[in-house]
């Protein structure tokens, strides 16, 4: 019986973890940004223009605490989203949904930051700037 258990749940853990692999396939990288040790806010282009449905902002190296993300569209229209946490190394936001009328298109991401370390920490070689990775899902079209 114990063997059952185990097989069931060693085949549940693997498809799940399949889908969740499957489903990271959709995302891409559109924006990379090296971010300092004081709070302060960057604007982000993408590196395509492009429309995408959601984005996410994975940290790839360092702690970064993310107050505020104000994304701009090419038709003008702005969205902002707030408290979105404390990002370590390999951590991703939740996807945030981005404006979909008028096919619009992502032009801007303005982000409001802080980094957390310092330049005493990196000297000791504890900790170094943060960097953070913008990914994006292409928007699916309505044929």
């Amino acid at each position: 019986m114990k063997l059952i258990k185990l097989i069931t749940l060693t085949t549940f853990l693997a498809l799940t973890s399949m889908q969740s692999l499957a489903s990271d396939d959709e995302w891409k990288s559109i924006a990379e940004k090296k971010v300092s040790y004081k709070s302060e806010t960057d604007t982000v282009n993408p590196i395509t223009s492009s429309r995408y449905s959601h984005i996410k902002i994975k940290c790839t190296h360092g702690t970064v605490n993310l107050k505020k993300i104000k994304v701009i569209m090419n038709t003008g229209e702005e969205k902002v989203f707030d408290n979105l946490g404390v990002l370590t190394k390999g951590m991703s936001s939740r996807s945030l949904s981005l404006p979909d009328k008028n096919d619009a298109k992502l032009d801007k991401i303005k982000l409001e930051y802080e980094s957390v370390g310092s330049t005493a920490l990196s000297m000791a070689g504890v900790t170094e700037k943060a960097e953070v990775e913008i990914l994006a899902k292409k928007a699916k079209k309505d044929d």
